[in-house]
This record gives C-alpha cells, structure tokens and sequence, in this order.
C-alpha cells in the first residue's frame, strides 16, 4: 500500500532522532569559544520539530559541570514542540550541565541525552549561544536538511479580508512553499492597504528578521515583512505576508481553510 512521505517521516515523531552534519559547526559564549567541529550531530528530541545540534564531547573547549539532577520533561504535555517553546524543555531523559567558558557561564545550557546511540555527544541550548554553520551566522535553530523552502513567482488572485475589509489585494504575488507549513502568499507592498507597524520581531533560520504589521483599530500582528533576509529568503524582501490562521486569504476567489499552527490565535 502507498504511504504519503510526510507520514513515513512523522513515523519516529515520539522517539529521539539524530542526523550527522558534514558541516563545520563553531560556537561560541560572549566571544569565548565553546566548540569547533565537523563531527556534530543534529539532533531531535521526542515530539520536537525543529533540530538542533549536539557536539561531540571530545570538541568542547567549554568546561562542563553538572547542575545535579537529571533532567526530563515528563511534565510537558504539548504534542509537538514546536519553535516557541525553548529547547531547554527537554523531552526525553538526561543530565544538564552548566557550560563554562572564560569568565562567561551559560547556566543549564548543555544537556547529555541518557541514549547510547549519542552517548558521546552533549546538546547546547541554542538560545545560549552563537552559532556558524561554516563562515554562515545561524538564528532561531539550525537548518533541517530534511526541510526546503520555494518561492515561485504567481499569477494568482489573492485578496486578503478582515471581517469583510479588504486588507490586501494582488495578481503577482510571491507563493512560499515550506515543508510541513502552509503556503503562504507574499505581495508587493503596492498591493496592501494601510497597516500600522508593530514592535514585534521574530527570526526564521530560513529568512532570518521579521518584523510586523497591525491592522489600525483592529487586529494586531496580522502581516510581516523581511526587510533584511537571508539568503533563502532573499526573493521575498521586502513583500508582505499574511497570517492564514488570522485573516482570511482568497486565492483565486476561493477561501483558504484557517490552519491551525502555532500562530493561530488563542484558544482555536
């Protein structure tokens, strides 16, 4: 019987997985290194969606020293880990460690998964530190290589609404395919109506900075834009971008289906 591929990779979601990385992989603390290696692995806990890496023991140039107790989160109840919750929630057995490096400590920033398949190998909280992938600046979580992004120039329709009022409305966007998220619908800032800015920033480690817009007298944080992004991002600077899970999208007169993410509203 045929099986659709995201379900062949969602297979193992509950169990820890690993991947090694031929990248070189550099870390750092306030300017004091932590960790030079080609030999990291990256690494999922238990329910999460986003990787991030473990290096090898033997790589750390940082002095480890255990907080004390192990460390699990069996109290963490939520399905999927996604993005906003940090990694120093941890989901499956180990020992957390202090990272001390120079006069700079990271404190319950290193964690030693209790698995023999990476037995030799310890996570860093990634919010922690500095991270390069090769001579490349990492943010928010290292890349998946089993994760791609597209961006396609369109001539679909799309008009963006809030509870009848038309937001947004365009024949030439820019279509973002991501793995595992829904398309979303990039415009030229020519095409979108008045929005107020917001003060909301946020980093993807495909498209780096976003920054946000607010409907005047209405919604807030409905719309974002990459004035600076990087490189997978670049095709979309500058363009507008709408949350599906918050307004309603119009593609070619039909209305896409909210999704439910992360970034759907509270409570849906």
């Amino acid at each position: 019987m045929a099986q659709q591929m995201s379900g062949i990779l969602g297979a193992a979601f509950d169990t820890l997985r690993y991947e090694p990385t031929p990248k070189r992989i550099r870390v750092t603390l306030a300017g004091e290194p932590v960790a030079d290696t080609d030999r990291a692995l990256l690494v999922w806990e238990p329910r999460r969606i986003v990787p991030t890496y473990a290096v090898p023991l033997d790589a750390l140039t940082a002095q480890l020293v255990p907080v004390g107790a192990e460390s699990g989160s069996e109290e963490n109840t939520r399905r999927r880990l996604d993005p906003t919750v940090p990694f120093a929630a941890h989901s499956c057995e180990g020992t957390e460690y202090d990272v001390v490096a120079g006069e700079e400590t990271g404190a319950a920033a290193a964690f030693r998964p209790a698995d023999p398949d990476v037995a030799d190998y310890v996570v860093l909280e990634f919010a922690v530190f500095n991270w390069h992938e090769e001579c490349e600046p990492v943010v928010s979580h290292p890349h998946d290589p089993f994760h791609r992004i597209d961006v396609l120039r369109s001539r679909r329709h799309v008009r963006v609404e809030h509870e009848g009022r038309v937001l947004a409305e365009s024949s030439r966007p820019l279509l973002l395919f991501e793995t595992n998220l829904p398309m979303r619908c990039y415009l030229p800032p020519g095409d979108v109506g008045e929005l107020g800015p917001s003060d909301t920033v946020t980093y993807c480690a495909y498209k780096g900075r976003a920054t946000y817009f607010s409907v005047p007298g209405g919604p807030r944080d409905v719309a974002w834009t990459y004035r600076e992004p990087l490189h997978d991002g670049a095709p979309v600077r500058d363009h507008v971008c709408f949350f599906d899970e918050r307004v309603d999208v119009i593609v070619d007169g039909v209305t896409a289906e909210r999704p439910v993410t992360q970034w759907s509203e509270p409570g849906v």
